[in-house]
C-alpha cells in the first residue's frame, strides 16, 4: 500500500502475527531467500518471449502433483529462451500476468542441484504447502512463464539467467549466470483488480452500532462516519453488512481484500486500500482472523476493535473480501 499506517494497524487489530502482504512491496525480509522473488540488481525487460512448444531437450520430471517431484537433469545445451512445458493440464482459470498465484514449486540449477523447494521444505510426514506470490514481484521467467497457464497445471519452467537472477545470482545457492529449472504446480490465482464478487453480495439486516454509519455502494470504497456522541465498543465484534455468494473463507485460505479503517470518531480521516490501484492480499493463511474466517467471498464485514487501556482509541474496519485461495497441503 502507498499508506503504511493502515497495514501497521492490521496486525494488532485483525490478528496477532497475521502478516499483510501488500501488492507493491516484498516483505519477506530474508536476504538469503531463494524464492523466485524479483531480481532487483539488474534491469528487467518489459516483456519476455516464452516457448511453450520447445523441441529441445530439457530435464525429465516425474512425481505426483502437489505431493512430490522427481527431476532428472539434462546433459543437453541450455535453452536461451524461457521454456514453459505443461506436464499436467489443469481445468481451472487462466492465470493473468498481474495475478497473485499460489503454487507448490521445486527449483534447481540446470545440473539438478536443488536450491529451493516447497516439497523438500515440507514438515516431516506432511505434503508441500503452497506459497503465494504476486506475478509482479517474481523473476521475469516466472511472471511470463506462468501467465497463460491454468490453475491445476503442473508446468516445467526453464529460465535463462537473463530472465532470472542475471549475472549477480541470488544468495550462495544460485550463482551468477545460472539457468534455473522450476517445476510449478499452480494451486490458485486471483486478479487483484477484479472486484465483481463484491457487487454480487446482498445486504443483511445487521447494522453498525448506534452512532456509527457505513455507507457507499457494494464494490466501491465505503465511508465511515460517527455521531459526536457515538459510544466506543467495549468488546471486539464482527458485523456482516453484506453477505457474498462465494465460498466461505477457510482458516487455510489466503485472502484478497479491500480494507477501510478509522480511529473511533474520526471517519473523515479513514484510510482505505480502495485509494490504491488494486486490492491487497494476505501473504499467509488467515487462520482465526476475525472478519475473514468463515466469511463468504464477496462479503462486506465491519470489524470493531476496542482499546481497553484507552477507550477513546477504539478502531473500526470495513473489510471487503474480494477472493480467497487455498494454501492447504494436498491430502
Amino acid at each position: 500500500m502507498k499508506k503504511k499506517t493502515l497495514s501497521l494497524l492490521l496486525a494488532p487489530v485483525l490478528a496477532a502475527g497475521f502478516l499483510v502482504g501488500c501488492s507493491d512491496t516484498n516483505d519477506s525480509g530474508d536476504a538469503e531467500s531463494t524464492e523466485p522473488t524479483q531480481a532487483t540488481t539488474e534491469a528487467q525487460p518489459e516483456e519476455v518471449p516464452v516457448e511453450r512448444n520447445y523441441d529441445g531437450e530439457i530435464p525429465e520430471v516425474g512425481g505426483e502433483w502437489g505431493k512430490s517431484v522427481e527431476l532428472k537433469p539434462s546433459g543437453a545445451v541450455e535453452p536461451n529462451v524461457v521454456v514453459a512445458k505443461t506436464l499436467i493440464e489443469g481445468d481451472g482459470k487462466e492465470v493473468g500476468p498481474d495475478d497473485v498465484v499460489a503454487a507448490h514449486y521445486h527449483g534447481t540449477l540446470w545440473n539438478g542441484e536443488v536450491f529451493d523447494s516447497t516439497f523438500e521444505n515440507a514438515e516431516e510426514g506432511k505434503n508441500s504447502t503452497p506459497l503465494l506470490f504476486s506475478l509482479n514481484q517474481v523473476i521475469q521467467g516466472w511472471k511470463y512463464g506462468l501467465a497463460g497457464q491454468n490453475v491445476g497445471d503442473r508446468v516445467e519452467l526453464v529460465i535463462p539467467s537473463e530472465y532470472g537472477y542475471g549475472e549477480s545470482g541470488a544468495s550462495e545457492l544460485i550463482p551468477g549466470g545460472a539457468t534455473l529449472v522450476f517445476v510449478v504446480d499452480i494451486v490458485g490465482a486471483a486478479d487483484l483488480s477484479d472486484t465483481s464478487a463484491l457487487s454480487e453480495a446482498e445486504l443483511t439486516s445487521e447494522k453498525p452500532p448506534a452512532g456509527m454509519a457505513v455507507e457507499g455502494p457494494l464494490g466501491a470504497k465505503p465511508t465511515i462516519s460517527f455521531d459526536h456522541d457515538a459510544k466506543s465498543p467495549e468488546e471486539p465484534s464482527v458485523i456482516v453488512l453484506a453477505e457474498g455468494k462465494g465460498d466461505a473463507v477457510e482458516p487455510t485460505d489466503a485472502v484478497v481484500y479491500h480494507i477501510t479503517g478509522a480511529d473511533w470518531g474520526k471517519g473523515d480521516e479513514a484510510q482505505s486500500s480502495w485509494d490504491t490501484e488494486a486490492a491487497q492480499y494476505s501473504s499467509q493463511a488467515v487462520g482465526d482472523t476475525p472478519g475473514f474466517k468463515g466469511m463468504k467471498v464477496g462479503s462486506r464485514v465491519l470489524v470493531l476493535q476496542p482499546n481497553p487501556q484507552n477507550p477513546d482509541n477504539a478502531m473500526a474496519f470495513v473489510v471487503d473480501i474480494v477472493d480467497s485461495i487455498s494454501l492447504a497441503p494436498v491430502e
